[in-house]
């Protein structure tokens, strides 16, 4: 199958472990690598696992000189915010803070996992979403102590792709938005964003910045530390993973800020955009893709 990452060539495999970087302590996010294996073949130049520590991003395409908001049309793909997982590979990092199986999380989702999938646009420009492109599908475990790995229902780089705003004017908007989604709200499971417009799926998310929830229960573990994402042999794709979070049983500051007010913000700057800011999205747009693409 074809697999549409960011980038410009593979390169051979090759492991690093043991890396010590942390992020910050007592926050939502991994903080920190255990292990990488790139695998036989990772996307060149997305090599670097420490791209999946910290919050996932927002704003991308500043390396390549077609800067963006981040959105399910526009996934993240600068060189420093994803790492490729190439077939064979498996990437493990870990929280200093567990993420617990709690029954009051959203939807029951306790952990949040972030890549660079993004939907096909089926009416270029304006979002229309046709199809799930740079979809990675990895296999995700977890344990409570790096040792004991049970795995989980759910894929890595799959649904659903990041929202790093609500407020933004259209799906290539290439200014920030005010309004910060909550990268621990997960999005409602049951969402299916087939045939559906920017602006639906932005108000479907409902404050989310998206990412593949995992729900915890049924592992037989009340709380994990670490996190193995894997790719297998014989996949034919590669995995790309932004970040990870603990879903939040109480919505943070970003979902806070988010709310009626930040949608109705959102559709509020959809109505005032000019034409001339249409047409630079739609130019933008189109020299984003012909960026040099891995195809599989």
């Amino acid at each position: 199958m074809k697999k549409c990452v960011w980038c410009v060539s593979c390169i051979a495999a090759a492991g690093v472990s043991g890396l010590a970087r942390d992020v910050r302590a007592a926050d939502a996010w991994a903080d920190g690598v255990v292990s990488y294996a790139q695998g036989s073949d990772a996307a060149a130049g997305y090599t670097d696992p420490l791209a999946a520590l910290g919050e996932p991003a927002r704003f991308t395409g500043e390396d390549f000189g077609y800067p963006g908001a981040v959105t399910p049309f526009n996934p993240p793909f600068n060189l420093n915010q994803i790492v490729s997982i190439g077939q064979g590979g498996s990437l493990v990092v870990r929280f200093d803070e567990p993420v617990r199986d709690d029954a009051a999380n959203p939807y029951g989702i306790d952990l949040l996992v972030f890549g660079n999938s993004g939907y096909i646009d089926g009416s270029y420009p304006d979002g229309l979403a046709s199809g799930v492109f740079s979809d990675g599908r990895g296999r995700v475990e977890v344990s409570a102590d790096g040792a004991d790995w049970r795995a989980v229902t759910g894929a890595a780089d799959d649904v659903f792709p990041t929202l790093g705003y609500p407020d933004l004017a259209g799906p290539y908007d290439t200014e920030r938005g005010s309004v910060l989604s909550d990268f621990t709200r997960p999005v409602d499971p049951a969402f299916d964003a087939s045939g559906r417009t920017f602006a639906e799926i932005v108000a479907a998310y409902a404050g989310s910045g998206g990412g593949t929830g995992i729900d915890l229960a049924g592992t037989g573990f009340s709380e994990v530390s670490f996190v193995r994402i894997t790719n297998p042999d014989g996949s034919g794709r590669t995995v790309e993973i932004d970040g990870l979070s603990d879903a939040a049983v109480i919505p943070g500051a970003g979902a806070a800020a988010v709310g009626a007010m930040g949608i109705a913000v959102g559709l509020r700057r959809r109505r005032e955009i000019s034409r001339t800011a249409r047409q630079r999205n739609r130019t933008s747009g189109t020299a984003r893709a012909r960026i040099a693409r891995v195809w599989r």
